[in-house]
């Protein structure tokens, strides 16, 4: 299986519930076409280690929050260092659509249960892997898992 491509483009924030306020992010997108468990959580886990190898540009005095976000509508995963309020985020999102998850998903009959273990999943494999990460321990962040809006992001 190949790893993922980044694209990076400029996105202004505050205009959808995943990003936080801010003048303008710079946002490293991919796509995966993987479908099965397996292929799907070698991306969560490539997207995640390229997420953290920008905690030394994203982590500031104000930086309290790693946040784990997963949008199970678009099946797209983002990553973003935010503060107290989880209002200001950090200049560098990554994100991942999981365009083969979703197709397999459009064609499932039992659509919302495997949604809901997909979310379990996902949270799971980035707990897992966080726990064991150095570039992640290095810092005092703080993990949370964000998937209905940040008011009601849960840890990690």
């Amino acid at each position: 299986m190949m790893g993922l491509t980044w694209d990076k483009s400029l996105v202004a924030g505050g205009n959808d519930d995943l990003l936080g306020d801010g003048v303008e992010f710079e946002v490293y997108s991919s796509v995966s076409e993987a479908d099965q468990d397996d292929s799907v959580n070698t991306h969560v886990i490539e997207a995640l280690d390229y997420a953290l190898s920008y905690l030394d540009r994203n982590v500031k005095d104000e930086s309290r929050f790693f946040l784990v976000g997963w949008d199970a509508t678009s099946s797209t995963l983002m990553f973003a260092v935010t503060d107290d309020a989880k209002q200001l985020d950090s200049p560098v999102v990554v994100r991942c659509h999981f365009a083969g998850f979703s197709k397999k998903l459009a064609s499932d009959s039992q659509r919302e249960s495997v949604v809901e273990a997909y979310k379990e999943n996902v949270r799971f494999w980035c707990k897992e892997h966080l726990s064991t990460s150095s570039a992640f321990t290095q810092y005092s962040l703080i993990a949370l898992f964000v998937d209905e809006g940040r008011a009601r992001a849960g840890l990690l």
